[in-house]
């Protein structure tokens, strides 16, 4: 049969390098690296189509930068090990978590890593290989709370596997988090299912034990953590600029992070953007950060700052440097010991507190919840729910006495 001569004049388009075109749509032609058999081979392969070639030729662009970092691999042969390594590394580029919340991510897939083996290929890992992941972690003896955690890291590790088709569905999509039941004596008892926190008579007791059996710092530090509600990573990072006399405000713009030792502290942007806030301050707090301010000029004095960057809190060995979340943690155990009040509390508890006290003055949710920097926690709603209960119970009595008077 003759082959039909294009129509005179008519040019065939020039299409960019290794962009082919079939029935008016365009793919980027590439070749991956393949292991079988111990031997190393090249496969050809092509991306999805694409309405121009302009687009095909940008999708092999990015192949090409994935070749170049020796990320481009035959989906077939991609391990969960390594897998990890590049979710991790794409994570950090794509949603700036904090440090915390990259540890934790880590944390989380090298459990699953060190259950499954890191040599395992992504797409042979089955949800009942996850499952009963999940189901050994309970009989391992792990918190309900920490295999939620570790859950939701190894979701947003798959999750992202089969966004980058690498893999064409998540193993976690059907797993069901092993329940935990509360105790016969537990339901019995009413106790609610609410953080712990100190009432106001506590927390006056342990205020005064920290002034007179606290070390340098404690009083001021554990007295604004209760007036604020701040978290503890948002008090550490406080430097003197972020106190406004005039306006009565400290100004919360980041937060503290040490992964291992004080003197690499990182400073990042707080847990959410509702978390950047001014917070009114009260003249106990404003003469709390004054007796601060008094302490460090008296200790310039003494010895020789080791770092300068103006945090309100010093290390207690390290002056100059923020002072250390572990250590106040520590400090406030011995504190609470020495009180005679429950050591299970934290210093996040007295976040809790500052919930309560603000509840019971009749303060309302939206505006605890903007106070502490988050507009929607389930946690500040449940502490909010049952200090106000008794008002609710009171109210339906008020309105029993109001239906009996004639």
């Amino acid at each position: 049969m003759a082959k039909s001569i294009p129509a005179k004049g008519k040019k065939k388009k020039k299409l960019p390098p290794g962009v082919r075109e079939r029935d008016g749509r365009y793919t980027y032609r590439y070749s991956v690296s393949v292991v079988k058999d111990g031997k190393k081979s090249r496969k050809q392969k092509e991306t999805e189509s694409y309405p121009t070639a302009e687009e095909a030729y940008d999708a092999g662009i990015l192949i090409k930068a994935d070749k170049l970092r020796g990320k481009l691999v035959d989906p077939k042969n991609v391990t969960l090990g390594s897998w990890r390594e590049k979710w991790i590394e794409d994570y950090k580029t794509e949603r700036e978590p904090a440090l915390t919340t990259i540890r934790n991510r880590t944390t989380a897939t090298n459990s699953f890593i060190s259950y499954i083996g890191e040599n395992e290929k992504l797409r042979e890992v089955t949800g009942d290989d996850y499952q009963r992941y999940l189901n050994t972690l309970k009989r391992a003896g792990k918190k309900k709370g920490t295999i939620q955690r570790y859950h939701d890291g190894i979701s947003l590790m798959f999750s992202d596997a089969v966004r980058k088709k690498i893999i064409s569905s998540n193993p976690t999509d059907e797993a069901v988090i092993p329940a935990f039941k509360a105790s016969l004596d537990k339901i019995e008892s009413g106790e609610p299912d609410i953080p712990k926190f100190l009432e106001k008579k506590q927390l006056k007791h342990f205020l005064n034990i920290v002034r007179f059996r606290g070390r340098p710092q404690e009083y001021d530090f554990f007295l604004i953590l209760t007036y604020t509600g701040l978290r503890i990573g948002e008090l550490l990072a406080l430097k003197l600029t972020d106190f406004d006399e005039e306006e009565k405000t400290i100004s919360i713009t980041k937060t503290l992070t040490v992964l291992t030792k004080i003197s690499k502290y990182h400073l990042g942007p707080p847990k959410n953007k509702s978390s950047i806030r001014k917070v009114a301050i009260g003249e106990t707090v404003i003469k709390a950060i004054k007796s601060q301010i008094a302490w460090q000029a008296t200790r310039r004095k003494e010895v020789e700052l080791l770092h300068d960057a103006g945090f309100l809190f010093w290390s207690s060995e390290q002056h100059g440097y923020p002072a250390s979340a572990i250590n106040l943690e520590h400090r406030f155990e011995s504190l609470l010991e020495i009180a005679k009040l429950p050591t299970t509390l934290t210093p996040h508890s007295l976040r809790h507190t500052h919930v309560s006290l603000l509840a019971e003055g009749g303060v309302d949710l939206a505006v605890i919840q903007e106070r502490l920097g988050h507009k929607n926690d389930d946690i500040t709603r449940r502490v909010y729910l049952h200090v106000t209960e008794k008002k609710r119970k009171a109210a339906t009595d008020s309105f029993e006495k109001i239906m009996k008077v004639k």
